[in-house]
Formats: C-alpha cells, structure tokens, sequence
C-alpha cells in the first residue's frame, strides 16, 4: 500500500486553529477558511460587480478612476494591475470607444466592454456653454478667483484685473501709484507658475466630469440640458477649484519657475514649455 500523502500548513495557519478550538469556537470553518493557504483577495465579487456596473455607464474609467471608486465606496485600497485582472477574468478589454451622438461620430477615445462587443457611450448632441475659470495666485495659495459663463473677451478681461486689484487693496498703497502691468509673451507657461497649476486643475475636472457623466446624462423633468449641465461646471468651477488649488500647489509651481526667471534676467535662451 503506497504510503499517503499529506497537505502541511503553515505554522500561522495551524496556530490560528488551535486558538480557535481552545475557546470553543468553529474550528472547523477556520480550517476551511485556511484552505488554500492563502491570504484573502482584497477585490471581492460585490467590487467587481460594482465596477462592472459603473463602465455600463461610463465605459471611458481608466484604472485609476476605478480603483479611486472601490477605495471611495468601499474603503478598500488596491492597485491598477488588480483591476485589470480583475477586468480581464470578466472578457473586458479596452478598445476603441464609439460615441452615438447626433452632430459627431469621432471614435478617438478609448472605453471598456466586453471581449467581441464596441464600447458605446451615450452623450447630448449639444453640450451647452462652457465656464470659465479665471484666478490669481501667490506663492502662498489662491489670491482671488471667479468664474463666469459666455465669452471672456479683453474687456471683461480688464474688468477682472481692476477687481482684483481693489480686491487686494493695491490703490490704498503709495508705492503702487503710477505702476505700469508688463505682459508676459503669448505663451510663456515656463515663466507663469499658474500654468502648471491650471494643467493639475483641468486634470481633476476630466476625471470629475466622466465620472459625473451618468448624472449628467439624466436630465429631470423640467430642466433644459444646458441648465442641468450648468450645476455640475459651476461644482468643477468653485468647490472643486478651491480643494485642488492648495497652497502647497502653488509653492510648488511658483519653486518650480524660479531657475526659469533667473534665465530670463540673463537674456538667455530658454525651451518653451520647460
């Protein structure tokens, strides 16, 4: 007769049975938890099942946007490799993201479904206006900031600067009186610390909106699409706007373009957009 084989568990694992058959409990159930020897998946079915809920209607998450889900609604980290093969064990792939609009038919972004099947995503035919988001910072933080609908042209532009000047008090100031604004060049972000800020900013907003979209998508009885659409910019425009654009932001960017000034004092040559 062959002699028979048997399973070895760890040390960990037949210590966590005995502690469970000295106080009376299941040991059994514990053993049978212990099976594999494996510790348990942090990506459980009911994440998964949510997930896969949430690409139905917004095909265009990223990975990271889901695993920013799972950790929001569940208080469960994981990371973007586990997603995707979580992703992958269910035949969803990323592909080529076909928009069924009215006015457009532009396949440039990308989107999730299942293996064999075009992602779709459902979007309004008209968007609405755009909101403008217009602000001064410091080196410490956000000095002033507004945003408005329609057009910002040069005269509201200058409306902007004379508010914000009586915002900070400059004309109470003496040494302020006669002072001439210089203007930058067209472009000069390398020198404009809010241009990296701003990049950061309108970063958030994407990924706010696409996760908004199912919401903005469902228009109540009563409310224009623009309207609805309205109350999901003016929430990208302030209360986002002031969570994102910290102080510690701001020193960064302002760090960041100081060797860029000190080129410019010594009329050197400098890459645009460094």
């Amino acid at each position: 007769m062959p002699p028979t084989s048997y399973k070895r568990y760890p040390q960990q694992v037949r210590a966590c049975i005995l502690r469970a058959a000295e106080k009376a409990k299941d040991w059994k159930t514990v053993a049978a938890l212990h099976d594999r020897g494996s510790s348990e998946k942090k990506i459980q079915v009911v994440h998964v099942a949510y997930l896969l809920s949430e690409l139905a209607a917004t095909p265009e998450l990223t990975l990271v946007q889901m695993t920013e889900l799972v950790e929001q609604t569940f208080d469960v980290r994981i990371n973007r490799e586990t997603v995707r093969r979580a992703m992958d064990a269910h035949r969803f792939t990323l592909k080529k993201l076909h928009r069924d609009v009215v006015n457009r038919n532009s396949d440039s972004n990308k989107g999730w479904s299942r293996r064999g099947h075009r992602a779709g995503q459902t979007s309004v035919a008209s968007k609405g206006k755009n909101i403008h988001v217009i602000a001064v910072i410091s080196s410490t933080g956000v000095t002033y900031q507004e945003s408005q609908f329609d057009s910002f042209t040069s005269e509201l532009a200058n409306e902007f600067i004379r508010r914000f000047l009586r915002h900070i008090h400059v004309f109470e100031e003496p040494e302020s009186a006669g002072t001439e604004m210089l203007k930058l060049g067209p472009y000069s972000p390398m020198l404009n610390p809010i241009e990296n800020v701003l990049s950061v900013y309108k970063s958030v907003v994407k990924r706010f909106l696409a996760r908004q979209r199912p919401a903005i998508l469902r228009v109540p009885e009563g409310t224009t699409i623009t309207e609805h659409r309205a109350g999901f910019l003016e929430l990208a425009a302030n209360p986002l706007f002031a969570e994102v654009v910290t102080p510690e932001l701001c020193n960064r960017a302002f760090c960041h373009s100081l060797p860029h000034h000190q080129r410019a004092l010594r009329f050197e040559d400098m890459q645009v957009g460094a």
